[in-house]
């Protein structure tokens, strides 16, 4: 007899009472999405290792404060937001002044023939808060409204971050 397999809601309730094979299935379960999101967000990958950890401490610190288990992906989503957040905000305050002159920065061409590979590389050229909306919304197929909760905005600021990153998109491919 194959096992059932248990909702996030369940494996929640079953990790806030201390069961350790729960916690081994919410890892096993969760590691690769929260992966894809923070990885997408954070262009260096050591960077990106260290906000998952810090992810995941922060998630078996605080689980047992969970009130609605059935908001698991959201309450995950929501965290590994906000440690990116956290590190935007670190790596923006050792920034010299004199790196937001640097115009090169931002027009920097990239020659791929792949549309695929252009459409991972046009990602960097949206705006943080565009590509939060992408990522969930695309990448981690969640309903609009969900991806508003998570970023803590009306579900029509996050329709107007889908459209115009995919104008962005579409004028990236296209040129």
């Amino acid at each position: 007899m194959q096992p059932v397999e248990q909702s996030d809601a369940v494996i929640a309730v079953r990790c806030q009472l201390g069961d350790p094979a729960a916690w081994e299935v919410l890892v096993v379960r969760w590691q690769p999405r929260l992966w894809g999101f923070i990885a997408r967000m954070v262009a260096d990958e050591q960077t990106a290792e260290d906000v998952l950890q810090t992810v995941w401490l922060e998630v078996v610190r605080s689980l047992v404060r969970l009130n609605d288990p059935e908001r698991l992906a959201a309450w995950l989503y929501g965290i590994a937001r906000r440690r990116i957040a956290d590190r935007y905000r670190a790596a923006y305050r050792r920034l010299p002044m004199e790196e937001f002159n640097d115009v090169a920065m931002l027009d920097e061409s990239i020659e791929q023939s792949d549309r695929t590979e252009w459409l991972a590389l046009s990602m960097d050229r949206l705006h943080p808060t565009d590509r939060e909306a992408v990522l969930l919304h695309y990448y981690q197929e969640l309903p609009i409204q969900e991806v508003a909760e998570i970023c803590g905005v009306p579900s029509g600021t996050i329709k107007s971050r889908l459209f115009r990153a995919r104008q962005i998109l579409r004028q990236v491919l296209e040129g």
